[in-house]
């Protein structure tokens, strides 16, 4: 009787884990307090997986994982197979915490298979979780097959959960642009809701797939209509997270009518929601989405700032992701850790057996290995961009191993081609060639293209075949390991470790560098993405400050440009010069030929000034067809000078657009910043008004400022 109660007990505790795992974590702890394994040793070993999923839900993550996988041997072999879908459950939770999502997929498959083979009741609710691990993965069809799954469950149940499932295989359709498809079943869930008017969560999300439907369909109104019921009733459930979702989805939907101000207006309100939670990825999409509509709208600057703050956001989330991997190797080595310190304390009760102290001292070495493993990885990721401390790395690893060789290369996928990023060999930093990701002749490449690794344990090397990329061809390299780098299921790399001896490396060296490639592919992946945004924070710096027509120079970096001129001449005394450039009777041109031509003489004219100026020289479009030339180290009578033959320059030029032959002239009025007193409008006031009297007096002329 008091074992009945007992399993009774724990069934409870199991069934409250997620309302009160404080509760069931007593209850647990009571049981194991009060059975040992030898008088029960299903019941302990059913308490302990209880007790484990209290741990995973209190992020206990390493003492979780380790008790669920000592316990689940003991449930396997009474064939409780509840027990066993329960374990496989725990492990799916902790993974899913932990950000792995491919093995907690594999965990909640394992679990379903036998609920499936043993024809256990089956929740929809464990289904529509699997379906949701699938849809984070971006496996779409396996994801649609458990929701339909999921659905057909719960139907026969008559669950609650239906009209929910409805709506998220709507989504699903989405994604496969089936609008038809995800119309229907997003309509079937509205007919069922018209019933349930409580469900005001599922219903808010049935209207807000309407809105996806219309916007796929470019029915802007009706899109609209349905986004703003989502949006209320959220609203009114105080839901802040899908409030957002649905801000961001208006958002869009004003963008892709090119409604700019509307779009910026319901990003704004989004941002500031995602901000008050500590979203930070939906913080991330926001900041990028506004970054891109500005781009759009021709708002460089904006667009550069919205970015910079993007690119803050994405480290602080490439951060946490760092720290999410660390969190699951460091987890995995712990659990690992604890099993063999557990094995080395049961070995050492047995110490008379010579055996056993040798076997305790090999899992002591292999702890030691992995220990300096996990140091080279964090000095790794530390110092990404370091080149040094790939070298460090090849100094680390003899530590661990005889090498003689490590390489690191990674695949640009715009080009086609592999990249050394580092090579050591004998000590020595070697520069090696780039390689095209079809050459058949290097492994670095087949590890890359095949996502596989290589091992090559006695390498035969002949005239004919030299199975090995090195910069010392009179030695030859007889253990060869290719290990690829990869990241979200995607290969960015390789790795190599090479000895001269054949046979060097043993089991446990090699799955040493399997943990170092994974530090690497960490270390490499986020290098990569801080690579990427410096190139898009490069573009949009340049955006920021050249004129989009003509690429020169716009006015607001010209004036910067200005006031360093201004601040340096108070440090050296040199003189500066600006040039003041008006092309005369220019709207003749686009009145007779169209701006299109007008656009294509401005343009030729700033390749004219861009291959005729000095190289110190700088030239900006100041508005319309007026130009600024700002001249370094040059006095009045200098710029009258260059100005005078800039301005021949332009009248001798002939501008070729289709059959048209143009000819123009310009007025150029000239200023020089010599007196502390002056500012830089001051300068620039004074240079228009020389242009003036230029103008005034019959154009294509040069006046210099102080002298006419």
């Amino acid at each position: 009787m008091e074992a009945i109660d007992s399993y009774t007990q724990i069934q409870s505790a199991w069934s409250t884990v997620h309302s009160d795992a404080k509760k069931a974590a007593r209850i647990s702890q009571n049981i194991l307090n009060t059975t040992t394994k030898k008088e029960n040793a299903l019941l302990y070993a059913q308490a302990e997986i209880t007790l484990a999923f209290c741990h995973a839900h209190e992020g206990k993550n390493a003492e979780a994982l380790s008790l669920v996988n000592q316990t689940l041997q003991v449930v396997e072999h009474y064939q409780s197979i509840e027990w066993i879908v329960n374990a496989k459950r725990v492990i799916g939770y902790v993974y899913s915490s932990l950000g792995d999502l491919k093995r907690s997929g594999d965990a909640f498959e394992e679990g379903l298979y036998l609920i499936k083979k043993y024809d256990l009741p089956i929740d929809p609710h464990y289904l529509n979780n699997l379906g949701f691990i699938y849809y984070e993965l971006g496996e779409f069809k396996q994801a649609h097959n458990q929701l339909l799954e999921a659905l057909a469950v719960a139907q026969e149940q008559k669950h609650d959960i239906v009209p929910l499932l409805l709506s998220n295989v709507a989504d699903l359709h989405l994604q496969f642009g089936e609008i038809d498809e995800a119309e229907e079943f997003n309509k079937q869930a509205f007919t069922i809701l018209q019933t349930k008017v409580e469900d005001r969560n599922s219903l808010a999300h049935c209207h807000s797939i309407f809105g996806l439907i219309s916007k796929h369909k470019r029915h802007w109104e009706e899109a609209y209509e349905s986004f703003a019921l989502a949006l209320k009733m959220y609203q009114e459930q105080d839901a802040k997270y899908a409030v957002a979702t649905i801000l961001i989805d208006m958002g869009g939907l004003y963008s892709d009518q090119g409604h700019y101000t509307h779009a910026l207006e319901n990003y704004k309100e989004a941002l500031e929601i995602a901000e008050s939670l500590e979203a930070v990825l939906l913080t991330q999409e926001i900041l990028q989405k506004m970054s891109d509509v500005y781009y759009a709208s021709e708002e460089y600057k904006r667009a550069y700032q919205y970015l910079l703050r993007y690119n803050e956001v994405t480290e602080q989330i490439k951060t946490k992701e760092v720290k999410d991997q660390l969190s699951r190797y460091m987890t995995e080595a712990q659990v690992e850790r604890m099993q063999r310190e557990a094995e080395i304390e049961r070995l050492q009760l047995k110490r008379e057996s010579e055996e056993a102290s040798i076997r305790a001292q090999v899992l002591e070495d292999s702890y030691q290995d992995l220990k300096t493993v996990s140091e080279i990885g964090r000095r790794i990721i530390a110092n990404q961009e370091d080149a040094e401390a790939m070298y460090s790395v090849y100094l680390d690893l003899n530590r661990l191993m005889d090498a003689d060789i490590f390489g690191l290369c990674l695949y640009n996928k715009e080009t086609q081609e592999v990249e050394y990023r580092a090579f050591v060999e004998q000590g020595t930093l070697l520069s090696l060639s780039n390689k095209s990701i079809q050459d058949t002749s290097s492994l670095s490449v087949r590890c890359i293209r095949e996502n596989q690794e290589i091992h090559i344990r006695k390498a035969v090397v002949d005239e004919d075949y030299t199975p090995r990329e090195s910069g010392f061809p009179d030695k030859n390299p007889r253990s060869i390991h290719f290990l690829p780098l990869s990241m979200n299921d995607e290969t960015i790399g390789s790795m190599t470790v090479q000895s001269y001896e054949q046979d060097a490396f043993s089991e446990r060296q090699i799955e040493m560098l399997r943990l170092l490639a994974l530090y690497l592919s960490i270390a490499m992946s986020n290098m990569l993405k801080s690579e990427e945004l410096q190139l898009q924070t490069r573009k949009l710096e340049h955006l920021a400050k050249t004129d989009p027509l003509t690429n020169l120079y716009n006015m607001r970096h010209m004036k910067q440009l200005l006031t360093q001129s201004m601040e340096t001449y108070h440090k050296s005394n040199k003189s500066f010069s600006i040039l003041v450039i008006d092309l005369d009777h220019f709207k003749e041109v686009n009145d007779s030929y169209g701006h299109s031509c007008g656009d294509y003489v401005l343009q030729a004219l700033s390749r004219h000034f861009q291959s005729f100026t000095r190289q110190s020289d700088v030239t900006a479009r100041w508005g319309g067809e007026e130009f600024l030339m700002l001249l370094p180290n040059t006095d009045l009578q200098d710029a009258r000078t260059i100005g005078e033959r800039l301005r021949q320059s332009i009248e001798e030029l002939e501008i070729r657009f289709n059959t048209i032959s143009i000819h123009i002239t310009a007025t150029i009025g000239i200023a020089t910043y010599s007196s502390k007193d002056w500012h830089v409008d001051e300068l620039i006031e004074r240079a228009d008004k020389a242009l003036y009297i230029g103008k005034e007096a019959g154009r294509n002329q040069v006046v210099a400022y102080g002298s006419e």
